[in-house]
């Protein structure tokens, strides 16, 4: 039996970008993370406005659980604090087709998620919330805030003045519609993805750097 070589042509790839939502609308961004699956996690989202400034942002520590578990209870975080706080009509943007695709069909083989999803069910019910996927590379700010909370195990709402750091310049970057490019074969490292990043927070004067007595930099 000999081997089949298919050739494979690489994806294109494409500029995304944070998009803000309509007037007098919000937009949800949440993220999930897991320091191994099962393992570590945390769940986030973040609600701006049209004019991409920060309503509120939120943290959940979750113990040991999974990446879906994480997604799932960030977007129903989300939706409670957004009915809480009266935010009714919202553009909701995950990065986890794991997500979506429950949502859709309102059934999940994880038995250990089905509570969720009829939570946001029902919540999609009271509010206006269109849930869609969004790219990575224009969810940058809920990954930040995700992979904190799991790491950290961090439970906290973050109001506008609360954000500092590495958070306020990814928000500045989406903010100002700085787009990203989406490798088509998506084969960039975490690594790359953390320098490109802060070359644009350092390039556009939204971070500084400092010099050590040994000759390097780093960010303040």
């Amino acid at each position: 039996m000999g081997f089949i070589f298919r050739k494979t042509v690489p994806r294109a790839p494409s500029i995304v970008r944070w998009r803000a939502p309509s007037l007098s609308w919000f937009k949800l961004n949440t993220d999930g993370s897991s320091f191994r699956n099962p393992g570590l996690v945390g769940a986030t989202g973040i609600i701006k406005d049209s004019a991409g400034h920060v309503h509120l942002a939120y943290q959940v520590a979750l113990g040991t659980g999974t990446s879906v578990l994480a997604e799932l209870t960030a977007v129903w975080w989300g939706l409670e604090l957004a009915l809480i706080h009266g935010l009714a009509t919202l553009v909701v943007e995950v990065d986890a087709t794991a997500v979506i695709t429950p949502l859709q069909s309102r059934i999940s083989r994880k038995w250990e998620v089905q509570h969720l999803i009829m939570r946001i069910i029902c919540l999609q019910q009271l509010l206006v919330a269109d849930v869609q996927h969004v790219f990575r590379e224009a969810n940058g700010a809920a990954d930040h805030l995700a992979k904190e909370a799991a790491s950290l195990q961090l439970t906290r709402v973050l109001r506008h003045n609360d954000i500092t750091g590495i958070l306020h310049g990814i928000l500045c970057l989406d903010r100002r519609g700085v787009p990203h490019l989406r490798r088509g074969d998506d084969d960039l490292t975490t690594w790359t993805r953390i320098f490109r990043r802060r070359f644009f927070l350092v390039g556009f004067g939204i971070m500084g750097t400092t010099r050590g007595d040994d000759g390097s930099f780093s960010l303040v």
